[in-house]
């Protein structure tokens, strides 16, 4: 063998060792206009959901209760039984008959929902739910303006019982202004606009409303999330509001986690498929109400409730962005790994904006990746970001897949490149401790940025220096 062919035969070899470095990622496509993901049952077209409003008060109790007789998907279409949940219930034997078709009709309909069965931590009613906005006790910080959210664990998950109230003042509010209405024009054009015949400030709108706009209503709503989320779960990466997929549950179908006081952090666009910046809609802490849709709660063919406050963008107001941002004299800490401000549907922490160092963290498409949290321990985790998507676009790890997951719009991030994206500086032993916990062969399959000063050469680049190198020895 000579030695032109030697070098020849050892670049190819590096070639194919170092190739599953490189990938390619998939170009978003043009987005297209899209129904709020955030809608049970939202797979209608939204021109249904807009003819539906109409009649959405007169129809919310009926379509409350057929919600509750028989388990539902996002789809509307009854799910394959899964008899597992009321293990240990009464029901668990009614279940079994029904699935074998033992059992049919009013019997199988009237099994209560899985998250009916769930033992939520409970908050007073009293306290927090028979209170409004602007008359006292709520007003105080002392309280914490009113808001409740109460929280209990055990070996698997975390449950969260929430009012919906924000532990921070909130004057009454218009998303476009006072006397106007609550879409912008591509919404209206796109026959997205829920909300139709509305104006903002018109004190005929409900409860929840006053003569300078709408204000928070307290409303329960109940979270059940994985203590510890799987990154190598086969079907990653999900739908960024996806619950049972993932082991969860939760009643606010519109979230896709929940922050540390208890609000809902929604997704990046409102009821129409527009993100918030787009839309041009000014944020108090990164959250407002929804409009006022009257007194049920919302059903599951089109957004309906009184006022609800929730997060969609990054709540700068709480203490994990404010103990970064306040200044080093005032005990500011810019340069450590940010702390947790919430906890996305599929078990991952959510982190405020930095990473070890004060640097930016280095993110997938769905907004997550791989590093050390201000623990020190290294884990899956989001966090949040000044841009469009805010949290996350997809319950990751995102495998460059994000773009499969989104129906509509695009709210993908850029990503790092690679299929798995790793903070730089992890340190590697504890990444993979961290992952044998669930399969110590799963990053094997993928493509990983450089991390831990292992240099990574794209194939490209590689091909285009083989030639180069074949000229220099022909």
């Amino acid at each position: 063998m000579s030695w032109k062919t030697t070098v020849v035969l050892v670049i190819l070899t590096a070639g194919v060792a170092l190739s599953k470095y490189s990938v390619q990622t998939d170009i978003p496509q043009e987005a297209v206009d899209r129904c709020h993901r955030g809608i049970r049952d939202g797979r209608e077209k939204c021109g249904e959901f807009a003819n539906l409003r109409k009649n959405a008060a007169s129809e919310a109790s009926d379509a409350r209760r057929k919600r509750r007789q028989v388990p539902q998907d996002q789809s509307g279409e009854k799910p394959k039984l899964d008899c597992n949940v009321y293990k240990d219930t009464e029901h668990y034997a009614t279940c079994t008959a029904c699935e074998a078709g033992t059992k049919t009709g009013d019997e199988c309909k009237k099994l209560p929902k899985p998250e009916d069965l769930i033992d939520y931590p409970t908050i007073d009613k009293t306290k927090c739910l028979d209170i409004e906005w602007g008359t006292g006790r709520e007003h105080t910080a002392a309280d914490k303006f009113g808001n409740c959210m109460a929280t209990k664990t055990d070996d698997t998950h975390r449950y969260i019982t929430s009012n919906n109230v924000p532990d921070f003042y909130v004057n009454p509010y218009c998303p476009i202004g006072l006397g106007k209405g609550y879409c912008v024009q591509q919404e209206i054009d796109a026959g997205t606009c829920f909300f139709t015949g509305l104006t903002c400030g018109d004190k005929n709108n409900g409860k929840g409303t006053n003569d300078y706009g709408d204000f928070w209503v307290p409303q329960e709503d109940n979270y059940k999330i994985k203590l510890e989320g799987d990154p190598t779960q086969a079907d990653r990466p999900g739908d960024m509001y996806d619950a049972t997929k993932v082991g969860g549950a939760k009643t606010n179908g519109a979230a896709q986690g929940v922050a540390i006081n208890g609000i809902a952090i929604q997704g990046p666009n409102d009821a129409g498929d527009v993100s918030i910046d787009e839309a041009g809609f000014q944020l108090a802490c990164g959250g407002h109400v929804t409009p006022p849709m009257g007194n049920d709660e919302t059903t599951g063919k089109v957004p309906s409730g009184p006022p609800k406050y929730h997060f969609h963008k990054s709540p700068e107001c709480l203490s994990p962005f404010t103990d970064a941002s306040k200044g080093l004299a005032a005990g500011g800490e810019p340069y450590k790994h940010a702390k947790l401000m919430g906890w996305a549907m599929d078990g991952f922490g959510i982190y405020a904006y930095q990473d070890e160092g004060g640097k930016t963290p280095v993110v997938d498409e769905c907004g997550g990746h791989f590093g050390p949290v201000d623990t020190g321990e290294v884990k899956y985790h989001y966090h949040s970001r000044a841009i469009v998507p805010y949290h996350l676009a997809c319950q990751g790890p995102a495998l460059g897949q994000c773009n499969k997951t989104q129906s509509g719009t695009n709210y993908c991030h850029p990503g790092c490149g690679y299929q798995v994206c790793v903070q730089p500086g992890t340190n590697e032993k504890k990444l993979n401790e961290y992952l044998a916990k669930f399969n110590d062969t799963w990053l094997d399959k993928y493509t990983v940025n450089p991390y831990n000063g292992v240099n990574a050469i794209n194939f490209g680049a590689l091909t285009v220096m083989l030639s180069i190198v074949l000229n220099i020895l022909v």
